[in-house]
């Protein structure tokens, strides 16, 4: 295996190869790959590949947002799992997260990954979206840390201190908020 930065003419197959293991129903995208190319224009170095030979069998895509490196896309194939590829990749994607001079990662994640992301020091944070329409008026005094909210045009977005990753608490907020999605961010501080 042999993991490096991601060439250039490597792109659109390392988006393909998220693409299949991130969204294999083919929902609408995330991020177009238009942003994804626009993206790897500014910061290549946020983007790294693991190779098998020449095949390539995992991805990561990072994005500089502000303060924030964002990790935005990592999926490593089914096949590769459970080897130390998907803690080497972290591990050279920091390197080059910390040299841009940011002051942390944050990323989303899939509930099966949660407990990689809490054993390399990232901490967790829920993410709650919420219609505005929906928005309970009391929202702020029902008893959680809230620690920044956001509005976009589409909802508005909670982020909430968390102590450890619990499923129970994330169907909880999902109901005292009227949230139509409630997922664990991660930050690891990178000063």
């Amino acid at each position: 295996m042999k993991i490096k930065l991601l060439p250039k003419g490597d792109l659109c197959k390392a988006d393909c190869l998220q693409q299949s293991i991130l969204n294999p129903r083919k929902r609408k995208r995330y991020r177009t790959f238009g942003y994804i190319k626009k993206q790897y224009a500014k910061n290549p170095k946020l983007f790294i590949g693991c190779y098998d030979r020449d095949r390539l069998v995992g991805i990561i895509f990072g994005f500089v947002k502000k303060e924030t490196v964002l990790l935005g896309e990592f999926a490593v194939d089914k096949t590769y799992r459970r080897r130390g590829i998907g803690k080497k990749m972290l591990v050279l994607f920091e390197v080059h997260a910390k040299a841009t001079g940011k002051k942390r990662i944050l990323l989303g994640s899939k509930e099966d990954a949660e407990r990689f992301y809490l054993d390399r020091g990232y901490l967790p944070l829920l993410f709650v979206q919420i219609q505005h329409k929906k928005v309970p008026k009391d929202y702020r005094r029902k008893g959680y840390d809230i620690i920044k909210e956001t509005n976009y045009p589409d909802a508005k977005r909670l982020f909430i201190r968390g102590e450890k990753c619990n499923p129970r608490l994330k169907g909880k907020a999902k109901k005292d908020f009227n949230a139509y999605d409630v997922i664990y961010l991660f930050k690891k501080e990178i000063k």
